[in-house]
């Protein structure tokens, strides 16, 4: 069961914030001390390199930054610990994936996704689809979700990939994975499926196994872990497939000077140019080992009652308000807006006057506005450290006030 007074103690964002609601989980989650501390524990302790192995502490370092992929492997049940690949982040995760599938593009061949996709979803696919001159559709929908039964009309024999979020980040109705792979490899068995996990990391169980998906990425900071660090995860065979987006040091096994030649090491190392970010890894570790102290389990029911109270509460005392675009998701966002108040004036009166941060905008969803009337949305995101106290809060904040700080001009 989730204890929010013990958690939040957890988070010393809150020991010098003591006054402030934190509602912006969906942009990036608060870290826990013991994130905090397994990075300082890096560059107090270790301080090296963990591709230097000569000496004792870099083989140390190496064990560490090694322990780390493996409980990556067993957090999304991936087959192999080679099949994790540190990334700087799920728009880094994507672009890797389109880019190194770009020559299994060719001329009006098809790349599926919806609409409600973060730009980091989209703009991979809209570069690699201009280049290639290949055509990018728009899956079908129901109630918000991929409608499985309309797959088939428009998946052709020209669909190569398909890629979607398993949670969208604005309206948070969940897409099955495993039903919906199923059904595209059931269609055609050679479309590679791509997954975007940034929001769906903490609101439901990955298991990449199950899922039969292809590729799956996802930040560390979406899950209480630091900014700058994520994952890359493909089945193996694929991720051999990819061409690198960043070549150099670390990566290569031999590069020949008479020649053009380079060859590339084995993976991981051969999609992991460069340094790596070493303390935050150490950080994404300790993030993931406090999400496993917890249970993904109690957290993401944790999280759905506090989404349910809100509704409740909404509907009691703004029902004559407040406009609410996402009242049946089980993700842990709220979306809304105030009837005849511009989204900006209300999060900035939310934030000056009452300290509550939350969220006002598109949310880089860029084409959300082709799927709920509004494109520009307040969105309030749950989370651990938050209380129905909190949210009583944010609805009295919401209904006391008669004039907000007016429409920017």
């Amino acid at each position: 069961m989730i204890d929010y007074r013990k958690i939040k103690k957890q988070f010393p964002f809150f020991k010098n914030n003591s006054e402030q609601i934190y509602f912006d989980s969906a942009a990036t989650t608060l870290k826990p001390q013991v994130v905090i501390n397994a990075i300082n524990d890096y560059y107090t302790n270790y301080g090296t390199n963990p591709h230097n192995t000569d000496s004792d502490l870099g083989y140390k370092t190496n064990v560490q930054y090694e322990l780390v992929r493996q409980k990556l492997q067993h957090f999304i049940n991936a087959k192999k610990k080679l099949e994790i690949i540190f990334v700087p982040g799920a728009t880094y995760g994507l672009n890797q994936i389109a880019y190194g599938l770009s020559s299994k593009i060719t001329t009006g061949d098809e790349i599926l996704i919806t609409k409600q996709e973060h730009g980091a979803n989209i703009l991979p696919w809209y570069r690699l689809a201009q280049e290639k001159k290949a055509i990018v559709k728009f899956l079908p929908e129901i109630n918000f979700q991929i409608d499985l039964k309309q797959l088939a009309t428009v998946i052709t024999a020209k669909t190569k990939i398909v890629s979607f979020a398993n949670v969208p980040n604005i309206l948070g109705y969940e897409n099955d994975p495993t039903s919906i792979v199923a059904m595209i490899k059931k269609i055609n068995p050679a479309i590679i499926v791509v997954i975007d996990c940034a929001q769906g990391v903490i609101h439901m169980p990955t298991d990449v196994q199950k899922w039969n998906a292809d590729f799956i990425t996802f930040s560390a900071h979406k899950i209480f872990g630091p900014n700058g660090i994520g994952i890359l995860w493909g089945k193996e065979e694929l991720l051999l497939q990819l061409q690198p987006l960043i070549v150099g040091g670390g990566m290569n096994a031999q590069i020949d000077s008479n020649s053009l030649d380079y060859s590339l090491k084995k993976l991981p190392d051969r999609l992991e140019a460069g340094s790596a970010n070493i303390a935050d890894i150490f950080g994404f570790g300790a993030a993931i080992d406090f999400v496993n102290s917890l249970t993904l389990t109690e957290i993401i029911k944790y999280n759905h009652q506090l989404k349910q109270y809100a509704i409740q509460q909404f509907h009691k005392k703004l029902k004559d308000k407040a406009i609410i675009y996402n009242a049946y998701s089980k993700g842990p966002t709220l979306v809304f807006n105030i009837k005849n108040v511009f989204c900006q004036d209300v999060t900035m009166h939310l934030g000056s006057r009452n300290n509550i941060t939350v969220r006002s905008g598109d949310h880089c969803a860029r084409l959300i506005g082709t799927v709920i009337p509004e494109k520009n949305t307040i969105r309030v995101s749950f989370s651990i450290y938050n209380s129905y106290e909190d949210i009583d809060l944010l609805v009295s904040a919401l209904a006391n006030e008669k004039d907000f700080l007016g429409r920017l001009v």
